[in-house]
């Protein structure tokens, strides 16, 4: 059994027939196989069947479900890997898979097999992207997937079923350049053309904001633009259809009700991000808080070294994986914003 690859506390190794006992007591458990396919248990017979296409297609393809081991202990933990989207190797998606005993669920694994197996595939695979499926009541699953970085699509048939469909791009990664004297005109530019085409009565405020806003700071190549309204209610209809208009796309399953949240660029919709628009009202702490941390690094040039230093360090931990690095950023921009109200 070889392995292919290793995380912080697991070890997956490509499956074997000594794996025949593990796999058949994972796939005959009714809670693993709830939200998997039609939810139907697995017989030996079954498993051995399964076994017999994804070893060889393993050492055709170089890929497939591995078996996950604890690297401490060595338990069997269950299985993950990359495959052509249901082992269907005519079909050119790569599909990242993943099932696990109960008694690890809530301890992490999946995310962390989840954002290793989208590093591996993007380093060692000849691929643009990667997908994944997850049942619309499997909750766990769907939030692992928004962890790792990947992007909702929306609905479509899996085996039949009605599954919520994900992607992730390996152009859209997170790529920190060297500070750009161009961006402050990009957004001034952008800005004019929102004030145009925003309806007048419900936009306050539109600001550049975000590290494209700071002199010298090195950062990611997109135009970071908050615009105050005086009601989100009354600005989403609006703002979804004109913005669309102009090559944006609207993330309907952002979870914080607050802020609407668009982007231009991404792939597939584009070649690359180039500019994130984040609609608040102006009473509410996204708008204070964003052009206070601006203004504070803009003054103290110091500080804002800091924070580079971090983002360079944040952006290798966290190539592929948005919300880990935005959220690693946390603690430092609280910190910064505690400094700038006391």
């Amino acid at each position: 059994m070889s392995i292919l690859l290793e995380t912080e506390r697991l070890i997956l190794k490509t499956i074997e027939l000594s794996d025949l006992d593990n796999l058949v007591a994972l796939r005959s458990d009714p809670e693993v196989m709830k939200y998997i396919s039609q939810g139907e248990i697995q017989t030996k017979e079954e498993v051995e069947t399964f076994m017999a296409k994804a070893i060889p297609y393993h050492e055709k393809h170089g890929l497939g479900f591995c078996s996950v081991f604890e690297k401490e202990s060595s338990i069997f933990v269950g299985q993950a890997g990359l495959f052509h989207l249901g082992y269907d190797d005519t079909r050119s998606d790569i599909e990242i898979g993943y099932r696990l005993h109960k008694k690890f669920w809530g301890k992490g694994y999946a995310t962390e097999l989840a954002k290793a197996l989208i590093q591996w595939g993007f380093e060692h695979l000849s691929i643009k992207k990667l997908v994944a499926v997850a049942h619309p009541e499997n909750r766990g699953s769907q939030r692992v997937l928004e962890k790792v970085g990947m992007w909702y699509v929306g609905k479509t048939k899996y085996y039949d079923n009605e599954v919520l469909y994900y992607e992730i791009y390996k152009d859209d990664l997170i790529e920190l350049v060297p500070y750009n004297k161009e961006w402050p005109t990009l957004a001034k530019l952008e800005i004019e053309r929102l004030q145009e085409i925003l309806p007048k009565n419900h936009v306050i405020d539109i600001q550049h904001v975000g590290s494209t806003a700071i002199p010298g700071l090195s950062a990611k190549s997109i135009i970071d633009i908050q615009i105050a309204t005086d009601s989100l209610t009354t600005i989403k209809p609006i703002a979804i259809e004109v913005l669309k208009s102009q090559g944006y796309e609207y993330w309907a399953d952002n979870p914080d009700p607050e802020r609407l949240f668009f982007v231009k660029g991404m792939p597939p919709f584009g070649e690359k991000r180039s500019h994130h628009v984040h609609i608040v009202e102006s009473t509410s702490k996204h708008w204070q808080e964003k052009i206070l941390f601006r203004d504070y690094l803009i003054t103290h040039p110091e500080i804002a070294q800091e924070y580079e230093n971090l983002k360079k360090e944040l952006a290798q931990q966290h190539t592929h994986n948005r919300e880990a690095y935005t959220k690693a950023k946390t603690e430092f921009i609280q910190a910064i914003l505690q400094k700038t109200k006391s």
